[in-house]
């Protein structure tokens, strides 16, 4: 290879950069274009070990966001942790690049569920994002991961928090209008887990507004669902069932796998009106598509709708609170206890109604306990 044609590490990596805002805004079609001028530019590249080992995270970072943008295609991301883990892992990395290795791995297993796991390595990757100075977007992104897993191990305050550090600093940059209203979304769901629900609807009703100027379907459709949520948490069912309908207008328009979600809800609010022809179809459907889409959580939840409601079979929700309990669903298993409990009162099954109140007082017990940890 001749001087002239050697390209500079410098330009490859502003290359790579490229790549990976491409890959944190979930921009599909733009980082498969980037990641193929990278590679051409990688065999014209002089030596450097370190863009080297950039390569192998965001190639790593780009399967992340195909598994997470096309769930259903069939994607080896098992194969490629595999490979980064001997490749990269082993080497002794710092600044930006021990950054990206314990944040990508702690998505990786985020996204395998193995939260633990994945808080150890986030935990690592804020360590040494704390030493770097100049990046504040990225620790914005960052804190909004923290975020997330907090709040899907139900640590409410943490979440709310990091939610309200990264939008901060998203708040500053006009360009980061998907990331404002996914730390709404976030600091609703935590409101909601603690029966907040005026405080939430707030938070639902600014990402529904954010999302609109943004004019992004996915995101229009999943705030109609957050506000739906708070409705049927305030027992105002008119207006849940109007939002959930939105929402589900929006999710099919993109086939989006949050649909069977949206039929769950419809299908509960339905049943709770008494309109069980309607809850029975949108049951049929949405249980179809929840098995479809491999969804547990909805399937689970769709057997306390039948039981209750279309074919008064209290061991199918026993099921579903089975689900709840092994899964760790505390805020889940307490309004739906409390739910459940009220309608057995009113068939004036008063001994059934008290175990469900019993599982609210034991949920609402956990969800203090886990609230205690996070200030010990």
């Amino acid at each position: 290879m001749s001087n002239e044609s050697v390209i500079p590490y410098d330009l490859v990596a502003t290359k790579m950069n490229q790549w990976y805002t491409a890959l944190k805004n979930n921009w599909s079609a733009i980082a498969e274009r980037v990641k193929e001028e990278v590679k051409q530019e990688l065999e014209r590249m002089e030596e450097n070990q370190d863009a080297l080992v950039y390569y192998s995270l965001l190639v790593f970072r780009h399967e992340l966001m195909l598994d997470y943008l096309y769930p259903d295609t069939d994607r080896d991301i098992e194969k490629h942790y595999k490979e980064l883990k001997e490749n990269v892992g082993s080497k002794n990395l710092n600044g930006m690049l021990e950054y990206y290795y314990h944040y990508f791995m702690g998505m990786y297993y985020f996204r395998q569920k193995e939260l633990s796991y994945s808080l150890n390595f986030y935990r690592l990757a804020e360590k040494a994002l704390d030493s770097i100075e100049g990046v504040e977007i990225e620790k914005a992104d960052f804190y909004f991961k923290m975020a997330e897993i907090h709040y899907h191990m139900k640590q409410t305050y943490l979440s709310m928090n990091y939610a309200s550090r990264a939008y901060k600093i998203f708040r500053r940059y006009p360009t980061y209008g998907v990331q404002r209203v996914h730390c709404q979304f976030v600091i609703a769901g935590n409101w909601l887990d603690n029966m907040r629900s005026e405080e939430a609807l707030k938070n639902a009703f600014q990402a529904l507004k954010e999302s609109k100027e943004l004019n992004v379907d996915y995101l229009i459709g999943s705030s109609h669902f957050n506000v739906g949520i708070c409705y049927n948490q305030l027992e105002e069912l008119g207006e849940a069932e109007k939002h959930f309908q939105q929402a589900l207008e929006f999710y099919r328009r993109g086939k989006h796998s949050y649909e069977p979600k949206a039929l769950f809800n419809l299908s509960l609010v339905k049943a709770r009106q008494n309109d069980l022809v309607a809850a029975s179809q949108l049951y049929k459907e949405g249980n179809e598509l929840a098995k479809q889409y491999e969804n547990n959580e909805i399937i689970e939840k769709f057997k306390m709708v039948k039981g209750l409601y279309l074919s008064n079979d209290l061991d199918m929700v026993k099921e579903t609170f089975q689900f709840f309990e092994k899964t760790k669903m505390y805020p889940d298993m307490e309004w739906y206890s409390i739910l459940v409990a009220e309608l057995l009162s009113s068939r004036e099954k008063y001994e059934e109604a008290g175990e469900y109140y019993r599982k609210a007082i034991a949920a609402r017990r956990q969800i203090q306990r886990g609230e205690l940890l996070n200030e010990i």
